[in-house]
């Protein structure tokens, strides 16, 4: 399988699916990670500087290469993701040069504009996917329009050490919810909890198919 999975920031996908990212590598599957923006995070009321362009690269790369990913990253402006011809197109683009049959993508229940914006170009950009799901947001107090539709779970309990350890690479994002007194780490162990106990496993991820092809 090729295997594209996107997120608006550098830290969505990591947080969203990298344990079912980690399990297709094993299975010698072939993973993009796409990020639709360029890294650098402002406050949007203060201005103040949540990362740069520079930091985030180091961040999500050192997450990628943990897991043997192959990571592209956009330069679309933080908070101000598409949804357009342009985003559509440079996700197309990726489509057709890596032959993907299998996306990964923000969820519909999302309220953050550049989340909801990547669903859309990425629905429309991977029309004709053989396979697309949506995963989960991460597990931060935010509110949502749905509650995540979950109907298909990959086990990941022999993967989920590796997947907090790719996410802890994004030191600037887990600093910045920790001043808000959100522990995220704990977040993701409480949610990967939840999951696998659905399936009778100690640890899942959680997906909302699109669309699904089985040969």
């Amino acid at each position: 399988m090729n295997v594209l999975a996107i997120g608006a920031h550098s830290d969505d996908v990591e947080f969203g699916c990298f344990g079912t990212l980690i399990k297709h590598i094993e299975n010698d599957d072939s993973v993009y990670i796409l990020i639709m923006s360029n890294g650098n995070s402002t406050h949007s009321v203060t201005g103040e500087v949540i990362r740069t362009e520079q930091q985030t690269n180091i961040e999500c790369q050192k997450a990628a290469d943990l897991i043997g990913a192959e990571l592209i990253q956009l330069n679309f402006v933080d908070r101000e993701v598409p949804f357009n011809s342009k985003s559509i197109t440079e996700i197309e683009k990726i489509i057709k040069e890596y032959n993907i049959n299998t996306i990964y993508t923000h969820w519909g229940g999302d309220t953050h504009q550049d989340h909801i914006n990547t669903l859309h170009s990425s629905l429309a950009a991977g029309r004709m996917v053989d396979n697309v799901l949506c995963y989960e947001q991460i597990p931060v107090p935010r509110v949502t329009n749905v509650y995540p539709v979950a109907n298909y779970y990959v086990d990941i309990t022999n993967y989920m050490n590796k997947k907090i350890k790719a996410c802890e690479c994004h030191i600037s994002q887990i600093e910045k919810y920790n001043n808000m007194k959100i522990d995220m780490i704990d977040g993701l162990d409480i949610l990967a909890r939840y999951r696998g106990n659905q399936i009778g496993k100690k640890y899942a991820e959680a997906f909302d198919i699109l669309k699904m092809v089985k040969e």
